[in-house]
């Protein structure tokens, strides 16, 4: 069996204690939110290389080599190109590129909802124009919000 008995705890008085960030440190922390407002200024950048290899033309008469079994048994070939023509890149690497599919996607966005993708293109720069400031952007944002709303957009 236990003793029973009290325990008294005592309490402290509430410290406040305060770190001073170097300046130093202060300094670049604020460098970098700038850089970072900066760079975010830049926008999607697409990626227009090849995103799938086009076959091989190894791999291509190993499908014709298919066709022509098929076909001498009478079987139904499907007889053709399987893929469009493939684009060549540097280096002559031939493959397909998503790229076309995204400008017009972009290009659709323009025609039907224009003021939307005005006012989204006052938060990124213009890639045709090097001269722009980053604050003209923010200029170019209550512009085209304005557009907008007087468009009737909600």
């Amino acid at each position: 069996m236990s003793k029973g008995g009290t325990t008294t705890i005592q309490q402290a008085a509430p410290q406040t204690v305060t770190q001073d960030i170097p300046q130093y440190i202060e300094d670049a922390s604020k460098q970098n939110l700038a850089l970072a407002d900066q760079l975010s200024n830049i926008g999607y950048v697409p990626y227009y290389g090849p995103d799938v290899a086009a076959f091989t033309p190894m791999q291509q008469a190993g499908f014709e080599n298919t066709q022509q079994a098929a076909g001498a048994f009478g079987m139904s070939t499907g007889a053709g190109q399987y893929m469009p023509e493939a684009t060549q890149f540097a280096g002559g690497v031939q493959g397909y590129s998503s790229a076309p599919v995204f400008e017009q996607s972009v290009e659709n966005l323009r025609q039907y909802r224009p003021a939307q993708a005005q006012y989204m293109d006052t938060f990124f720069m213009n890639p045709q124009d090097l001269k722009t400031k980053v604050g003209d952007y923010k200029k170019n944002q209550a512009d085209a919000l304005e557009v907008m709303l007087m468009s009737g957009w909600k």
